[in-house]
C-alpha cells in the first residue's frame, strides 16, 4: 500500500496535534512525514519547499486564510490533494473553496472515520463533500445554476490579501512590513477595496470579512 505525506495547516495549535496524533493510525499516511503550518502563508511556503502530497487546510487562518493558499499552492502543484476544514456549512463557503481548487470541503465537527473516508476519496481522485452539506453543490458550481456571484471575485489576490490584514486589526504601517510594501502603497490599497466594496469605514471592512469568511468573528 502506498503511504502518502501529509500537511496540517490550521491556527489552533491544539487542533493540529490532534489531527496528527489521529492520522498516524491510518496505514495510507507516512508516519515520518506528517508536517504542520499555523497560517496559510506558512503553508504556502512550506509546500513550495516540500510538496506533501496531501493537505488538510482550515478555511480561517491569520496571514493568509486557507482559501487563499489552496489558490497558490493549486495554482503551482495541481497533483497535491486539498482537504478543506470548517465550521462552515453554508453554501457561499463550500463554493469558494471547491473554485479555489480545493479536492473536498469537510466540516470540524466529522468524526474521525469521515476524516478517513474523506482523503481515501481525494486519493483516489474523487471530490468529498460532508454529508451535511448539499451534494448537489458541485452540479450547481458546474451549471452556475443558483450560484451568487462571490463579491471577492472583484477584488485582486493582493487586495484580497490586504482586506483580511485590515479586519484582522494590523496597522497599516505593519501591513506594509508584512508585504514589503510602502505605507502610501498600502493606503491606495485600501482606498481601492473600499471604493470597489462600496465601504465606507474600516468597521465595514471587518463586518464584510466576517461574512465571507476571511476571519472568523
Amino acid at each position: 500500500m502506498n503511504k502518502y505525506s501529509i500537511l496540517f495547516a490550521d491556527d489552533h495549535t491544539l487542533l493540529r496535534q490532534g489531527l496528527i496524533s489521529l492520522t498516524q493510525n491510518f496505514s495510507f499516511i507516512d508516519k515520518d512525514r506528517i508536517y504542520q503550518a499555523a497560517n496559510g502563508r506558512e503553508a504556502v511556503n512550506f509546500v513550495k519547499k516540500t510538496q506533501p502530497q496531501l493537505i488538510v487546510m482550515d478555511v480561517s487562518m491569520p496571514e493568509m486564510n486557507g482559501l487563499e493558499a489552496v489558490d497558490a499552492i493549486k495554482n503551482q502543484f495541481p497533483e497535491i490533494k486539498v482537504l478543506m476544514l470548517s465550521h462552515y456549512n453554508n453554501e457561499p463557503y463550500v463554493i469558494r473553496a471547491l473554485k479555489a481548487g480545493a479536492d473536498g470541503y469537510m466540516l470540524k465537527d466529522a468524526a474521525v472515520d469521515e476524516l478517513q473516508d474523506g482523503l481515501k476519496n481525494i486519493i483516489d481522485g474523487n471530490m468529498y463533500i460532508s454529508p451535511d452539506i448539499d451534494q448537489n453543490i458541485i452540479a450547481k458550481i458546474n451549471s452556475n445554476d443558483d450560484v451568487a456571484v462571490d463579491a471577492l471575485d472583484i477584488l485582486t489576490s493582493r487586495q484580497r490579501n490586504i482586506l483580511q490584514l485590515i479586519a484582522e486589526g494590523h496597522s497599516t504601517k505593519d501591513i506594509a512590513e508584512k508585504l514589503f510594501l510602502s505605507v502610501k502603497t498600502i493606503e491606495a490599497h485600501r482606498a481601492n477595496i473600499m471604493d470597489r466594496l462600496s465601504i465606507r469605514d474600516v468597521a465595514g471592512l471587518v463586518r464584510f470579512s466576517i461574512r465571507v469568511g476571511l476571519i472568523e468573528a
